[in-house]
């Protein structure tokens, strides 16, 4: 990968992804969002990753689409993501659909502004601790467009309700990391010096875990947001848990919590 994004793994199991545009706030151009697709595809790949954290260099989380130097896409057919009759828009939106399928949990640690597709990739994160400078800001609204884009009428109504979500999109309004709390957008909120560390704790809490069930919980809690039914939504944690069963890693891991638990 060049330096538009980062990868480390610090420690077993967990990686972390680094937007690398600090100069210009971690903004998103098409070569930022080329290079996020090809990492994604490495850590879908990687079968030692449990945990993704997801966060950006220098003062900033993500400032949005970066409305000075976006750059070019890929020609369609050039990029896997990128086929024919894919247009740019789609390309740059699939992203939020490749963190939500990405087989490993995603920990969204913002630092600083969130702004437009910067909000929308945070929310496409399966959870997110903040820092207390970080801001969020739908923003899009104020750029003369729609106030829709990259999958955040999608995304936020389901993390902190309509109401709110109406509210943020179509005001155009930031917010601080405190009332970001307040309505449910972030879990945990430290103070700067400690958001590496909180975000580091998530991780290596959950990857004791075992992937098949760190996998598994991930797309049922994905997919049942959209259940029709209580009863559906059982019928896929049952089928889940069935064949869990009969995986080797959860075997292993169930015994070693069955000496433990009952000595």
């Amino acid at each position: 990968m060049s330096a538009l994004v980062e990868v480390t793994k610090p420690e077993p199991h967990i990686t972390v992804v680094c937007l690398n545009r600090p100069d210009r706030l971690n903004a998103i151009s098409f070569e930022l969002v080329t290079e996020l697709h090809d990492t994604f595809d490495l850590i879908a790949a990687d079968v030692d990753c449990k945990v993704v954290i997801f966060t950006g260099a220098g003062r900033a989380f993500c400032a949005g689409l970066d409305l000075k130097d976006f750059g070019t896409p890929p020609k369609p057919g050039e990029h896997r993501h990128m086929p024919a009759g894919v247009d740019a828009q789609t390309f740059m939106s699939n992203l939020t659909v490749r963190m939500r399928d990405l087989p490993q949990v995603i920990i969204a640690a913002v630092n600083g502004p969130a702004f437009g597709g910067g909000l929308a990739l945070a929310c496409a994160a399966d959870i997110r601790v903040a820092s207390d400078s970080a801001t969020f800001c739908s923003a899009f609204i104020r750029t003369g467009l729609s106030g829709t884009d990259i999958g955040i009428t999608y995304l936020l109504p389901r993390l902190i309700g309509n109401a709110n979500a109406f509210d943020l999109i179509l005001t155009g309004r930031d917010i601080d990391a405190a009332e970001a709390l307040r309505m449910g957008l972030v879990s945990r909120v430290v103070a700067d010096s400690d958001l590496e560390e909180l975000a580091l704790s998530y991780a290596r809490g959950m990857a004791g875990y075992t992937a098949s069930g760190l996998r598994t919980t991930k797309e049922v809690l994905w997919h049942n947001a959209e259940a029709s039914s209580l009863t559906s939504a059982i019928a896929l944690e049952a089928r889940n848990q069935n064949l869990l069963n009969y995986a080797p890693d959860v075997r292993q891991h169930m015994e070693k919590y069955r000496k433990k638990t009952t000595g």
